[in-house]
């Protein structure tokens, strides 16, 4: 199916299975911490490279890791403590490059999209994403390339949307982002 989809409409699909190391981040609030601690990653992107400047991504990755919750006030129920649990993400976004088909292909690109943060204590957490990456492929030959990347993932706590006599806009807000450093096989199907 997907490579009918690409002979229709475009240059080209990949598949990159990657893995890769996500760096711990501490999020501060009034009454307490929350630690997601660092770990390995993993996932895979399908890219649809509608030329060979830009591409669209799909991309799904996963952490497993444990929350360390540090709660300062006094009230009852007080929640201190870890919990294992993960970290997922489902992202859509734009790639673009100086040229995909360059034996080394530098990247970068946005993504949008959604975190889930699971837990052992309690259900699933969904939260609107946002993110970035930079990038480089390098094409050991037509099929097969090694993907290096660092990205930025950010589950947004907060969007503000206002209006005024110069325009309108949008604004978003967090107080955690996950910085990852992955590697991958980039195989293309069509």
């Amino acid at each position: 199916m997907l490579t009918l989809v690409g002979a229709a409409f475009g240059q080209g699909i990949k598949l990159t299975p990657f893995a890769g190391y996500t760096i711990q981040d501490k999020v501060y609030g009034y009454y307490g911490d929350f630690i997601i601690q660092d770990g390995a990653h993993f996932g895979a992107a399908l890219t649809y490279e509608r030329s060979s400047n830009m591409g669209i991504d799909l991309m799904y990755s996963t952490q497993s890791t444990t929350f360390s919750i540090r709660d300062y006030s006094l009230g009852i129920g007080n929640a201190t403590g870890d919990y294992n649990g993960s970290v997922s993400y489902i992202m859509l976004g734009s790639r673009h490059s100086p040229d995909f088909n360059a034996r080394i292909a530098p990247y970068g690109g946005i993504l949008v999209g959604a975190a889930i943060f699971s837990s052992d204590k309690t259900s699933d957490a969904w939260k609107f994403s946002v993110g970035g990456k930079i990038g480089a492929v390098i094409h050991v030959n037509d099929k097969f390339g090694i993907m290096l990347q660092t990205q930025l993932l950010v589950p947004v706590q907060g969007v503000g949307i206002y209006f005024g006599t110069g325009g309108a806009g949008a604004s978003t807000s967090s107080s955690a982002t996950q910085l990852g450093f992955t590697g991958g096989l980039e195989v293309k199907l069509r």
